[in-house]
């Protein structure tokens, strides 16, 4: 009996193991969205509409519904305290690709025909990066606009939703065009 648990637990941790690594490693893969590389973007006259974006953190959005208002297009309904819930949940690495451009901040769509959610510089240590854009800030959390609703967005992975940034994977910005050509030598004629 004992083996087995001891089996139990070295499976649970191994597997606790792998997934904390990979999720490291996914990380590494990508680098924050800056003020620098938007500008380089149009420098180079690429549209910002082609690039994939992804988010770094897991976003929860939420909002109270009445009864009347209890069917919902998008993310889940569930009972609380009985009320209705809303609820929409965006995973870490999630790919987005930009909308619109309004006002200076960047209007990033998870789902084809959802709506966006703004991304915009931050402040502080963020300065040059991309941050969800909010109001209403209390306690880590923030209001955004989503689906043409006021949501209340939380961190699932940090302590304040100000920290989820938007990312572009490193290879995006590593790129870059090589033109090679081997000489075939010449003789002496």
């Amino acid at each position: 009996m004992r083996n087995v648990l001891q089996t139990v637990v070295l499976f649970a941790f191994i597997g606790m193991l792998a997934s904390c690594s990979s999720s490291r490693k996914a990380s590494r893969d990508f680098v924050p969205f800056t003020k620098e590389l938007k500008e380089r973007l149009e420098r180079d006259n690429i549209d910002i509409k082609q690039v994939q974006f992804y988010v770094d953190q897991k976003l929860i959005l939420s909002r109270y519904l009445t009864d009347e208002k209890a069917q919902v297009t998008l993310g889940k309904v569930r009972l609380e305290n009985g009320k209705y819930i809303n609820e929409v949940i965006i995973n870490p690495y999630t790919p987005g690709v930009c909308e619109e451009i309004e006002n200076g901040n960047l209007m990033i769509s998870f789902e084809k025909g959802s709506s966006n959610l703004g991304f915009g510089l931050g402040s502080n240590y963020t300065a040059h990066q991309y941050v969800l854009y909010g109001y209403d800030w209390r306690n880590g959390t923030a209001v955004v606009n989503f689906d043409n609703n006021k949501f209340r967005a939380r961190c699932g992975t940090c302590t304040d939703v100000a920290m989820a940034r938007l990312m572009i994977k490193k290879n995006v910005i590593d790129k870059s065009d090589k033109k090679t050509r081997v000489l075939e030598g010449r003789k002496v004629e």
